[in-house]
C-alpha cells in the first residue's frame, strides 16, 4: 500500500470518528455517565450509606436506556410509564428475594408482562427489557429493606428523566437535528453504494447485497424523521420561522431518496450496452460528486464554510453531464435511451438539491406541499385502538409467543439461582437473557456471540489492567471510561459495548469487593448458562417469521400496485393530489 493510499485511509477513519462523536449518541452517552455517576457520588460524599448511593446509581443507570432519542413528547411519555414500573418491579423484587418459589413465580410473570411492553412500541420495549434487567440487578443487591430499595431505584430514575426532560426543553429539536443529519448522510452513503453498479468490476450480486443492507437502515431513518417531525405541531401548522426550513429539507431528503431509488433498465443491460461508450466512468464520477453534495446537508456549518468548494463541485457536475449529452448524441438504441434516462435522472436530483439549497438561505414557501391535518396519516403507529390491542394477544402473534418464551426463561433462569445459592453472581444468568434473547433465532445466535465474545475480550482487557495499574485514581477513570464506551456503542455495535461494560464492571467490582477469580468465574460461566438458555428457549416455544412472510409479500405487492396506480393517474391527470402520492409512496416504500 503506498503512502498516499494508506493516509487517504487514515484521513477517511479520522473523519467518521470525528462524525460519531459529533453525533447524538457521544452526547447522549456524556450526559447518561454524568448522570449515573455525579448525583449518587454527591449524595454519598454528603453522608449517605454506600448502599443508597449504589441503589440511585443503579436507578439512574438503567434508566438511561430506556430512553432513546424523541421529542418532549416522547420523553414525558417515558417518564410516566418508566418511574412507576421501576417502582413497582424493584419493590416486588425485593420484597420476594428471601422468599425462593414466589420468587420464581414473580420473575416468571414479570418475563411475559414486561415482553408484552412492545406491543406499545419501541420505546416502550425497551422500558420492558430494562425493567427485566432492573429485577436481575435488585436480586444481586440481595435487598433487607424492600421499600427503601424501591425508592432509591425509583430515585435514580426520576434524577435521570429531571434532566433528560430539561434538556428536551432547552434543545426541543435536538433529536430532529441528528435525525435529519443521519438521513441526509444517509443517502450520500446509499448513492456511493449505487455508484459501484456501474463498474462492471465489482460483481452485481456484491453491490445488491450492499444496497439491501443500507436501503434498511434509510428506511428507519426516514421513518425516525416523519415520527419526530410530523408530530411538532408548531413546525407543521407554520407557526414558527423556521417551519419552512425543516420542512423543505425533509420533503428533499424524501425526494432524492425516490430518485436514487428510481431505475429504468436493468444494471446488467446497463452495463452491456455502455461498456464501450466511455460513459460509465463518467457517470460514477458524477454519482460521487453527487453523494458529497448530499452529504453536505448532514453538516449545515461546514457547508457554509466549504462552500467554495462545492460551487467548484457543482461546475466539475455540470461539466460532466455534458460530456454525456455528447456521448448520448453519437450512440443508436438502447444505449441512447439509457443514458437520456440516467441524465434525466441526475438533473432531477440536481433541481431538488436546488430546492433544498435555496431552504438553508431562504425561508421559501414550499411548492406542492400537503395540507397540516394530513401529515399525521405518515405518521406510523403500533396501535390506534384498543381493537389492535385485542387483535396482538394470540399465540400466533410473534410478539405474544415471544412473552410466554421470556417467562419461561427467567422463571428457568430464577430456578438455576436457586440451586446456585453459594454462589453470589447467579442474576448474572437473567442479565444475559434479557439482554440476548430475541424472537428471531438468527438475532439471538448474533447477540449470544457478540456477548459472549465481548464478555471474554473485556475480562482480558480488565485483567491486564488491574495487573498493570494499581493507582486508584486511574483505575476509577478506566472504569468510568468503560461505562462511557457502553452508552456510546449501545446502539451501534453491541459487541464493542459489550467489552466497555465487562472492562468497568470487572474493574469497579474489584475494587468494591476484591475478590476477582471469583467475579471472573461467576462472569464467565453464568453468562454461559445465560446464552445457552436464551438458545434453548427458542426451540422450545420458536417465533417463525416465515408465516407471516406470504402475509407481508401480499402486502408489498399490494402497495406497490396501489403507488403505481397512482403515478398513472398523475400523468394523466395534473390534478392528482400531491398527499396521495406522497403518501402511496410512503407505504410502498416501508412496507418493503
Amino acid at each position: 500500500m503506498s503512502t498516499v493510499s494508506l493516509k487517504k485511509r487514515l484521513y477517511r477513519i479520522y473523519i467518521l470518528m470525528i462524525r460519531f462523536m459529533h453525533g447524538e449518541h457521544a452526547g447522549d452517552a456524556l450526559r447518561n455517565v454524568a448522570i449515573s455517576i455525579l448525583p449518587s457520588l454527591a449524595i454519598y460524599l454528603l453522608g449517605a450509606q454506600a448502599s443508597t448511593a449504589i441503589g440511585i446509581g443503579v436507578g439512574s443507570l438503567l434508566t438511561t436506556l430506556t430512553d432513546p432519542p424523541g421529542n418532549r413528547k416522547d420523553k414525558l411519555s417515558s417518564a410516566l410509564v418508566c418511574i412507576p414500573t421501576f417502582f413497582v418491579a424493584s419493590l416486588f423484587t425485593a420484597i420476594v428475594f428471601p422468599y425462593h418459589w414466589p420468587l420464581v413465580i414473580v420473575l416468571a410473570a414479570a418475563g411475559f408482562i414486561c415482553t408484552l411492553y412492545g406491543i406499545f412500541g419501541a420505546r416502550y420495549a425497551a422500558i420492558g427489557n430494562m425493567t427485566l434487567i432492573l429485577m436481575s440487578f435488585v436480586i444481586g443487591m440481595a435487598p433487607q429493606h424492600p421499600f427503601a430499595v424501591g425508592l432509591q431505584i425509583t430515585t435514580g430514575s426520576i434524577i435521570y428523566y429531571f434532566f433528560s426532560l430539561l434538556q428536551a426543553y432547552i434543545q426541543p429539536y435536538r433529536s430532529l437535528k441528528h435525525a435529519m443529519a443521519n438521513g441526509f448522510h444517509g443517502l450520500s452513503q446509499f448513492l456511493l453504494i449505487r455508484s459501484q453498479s456501474y463498474d462492471p468490476d465489482i460483481p452485481l450480486n456484491i453491490t445488491y447485497s450492499r444496497v439491501g443492507k443500507i436501503h434498511g437502515q434509510i428506511s428507519e431513518q426516514q421513518e425516525q424523521i416523519r415520527s419526530l417531525l410530523f408530530r411538532e405541531k408548531k413546525i407543521i401548522s407554520q407557526q414558527w420561522h423556521k417551519s419552512n426550513y425543516w420542512l423543505s429539507q425533509v420533503y428533499g431528503l424524501i425526494d432524492l431518496h425516490e430518485l436514487i431509488i428510481a431505475l429504468d433498465h436493468d444494471y446488467d443491460a446497463i452495463r452491456k450496452n455502455l461498456a464501450d461508450t466511455g460513459s460509465l466512468p463518467i457517470i460514477r464520477h458524477t454519482i460521487k460528486l453527487l453523494a458529497l453534495e448530499i452529504d453536505s446537508f448532514s453538516q449545515p456549518d461546514k457547508r457554509f464554510r466549504y462552500a467554495h468548494q462545492l460551487y467548484h463541485n457543482n461546475f466539475k457536475i455540470n461539466a460532466l453531464l455534458r460530456d454525456l449529452k455528447e456521448i448520448q448524441e453519437q450512440q443508436a438504441d438502447p444505449a441512447k435511451g439509457i443514458l437520456c434516462s440516467i441524465i434525466c435522472n441526475i438533473e432531477a436530483i440536481i433541481d431538488v438539491l436546488n430546492r433544498i439549497q435555496v431552504a438553508f438561505y431562504q425561508n421559501q414557501e414550499i411548492q406542492d406541499k400537503i395540507d397540516t391535518s394530513e401529515y399525521q396519516q405518515f405518521i406510523s403507529r403500533p396501535l390506534r385502538n384498543l381493537a389492535d390491542l385485542k387483535s396482538k394477544l394470540h399465540l400466533n402473534n410473534p410478539l405474544f409467543r415471544f412473552a410466554v418464551r421470556m417467562a419461561l426463561l427467567f422463571g428457568t433462569g430464577a430456578l438455576i439461582g436457586i440451586l446456585f445459592l453459594d454462589f453470589k453472581y447467579t442474576y448474572w444468568i437473567l442479565l444475559t437473557i434479557a439482554i440476548v434473547a430475541r424472537p428471531a433465532f438468527s438475532m439471538t445466535k448474533t447477540r449470544n456471540i457478540e456477548r459472549i465474545v465481548g464478555t471474554f475480550s473485556g475480562i482480558i482487557v480488565g485483567v491486564v489492567c488491574l495487573i498493570s495499574i494499581h493507582f486508584l485514581p486511574a483505575l476509577l477513570t478506566i472504569a468510568a471510561l468503560g461505562l462511557f464506551g457502553f452508552f456510546l456503542f449501545n446502539r451501534s455495535n453491541y459487541m464493542v459495548s459489550v467489552i466497555f461494560i465487562t472492562l468497568g464492571i470487572v474493574i469497579a467490582l474489584n475494587l468494591f469487593e476484591g475478590n476477582i477469580n471469583l467475579i471472573l468465574g461467576s462472569r464467565i460461566l453464568f453468562t454461559l448458562i445465560g446464552a445457552f438458555l436464551a438458545i434453548a428457549g427458542y426451540f422450545l416455544i420458536p417465533v417463525r417469521q416465515s408465516t407471516g412472510m406470504v402475509q407481508l409479500a401480499k402486502e408489498v405487492s399490494l402497495y406497490n400496485a396501489h403507488y403505481f396506480q397512482i403515478i398513472n393517474n398523475r400523468l394523466s391527470d395534473e390534478r392528482q393530489s400531491s398527499f396521495d402520492i406522497r403518501l402511496a409512496r410512503k407505504k410502498a416504500l416501508t412496507a418493503m
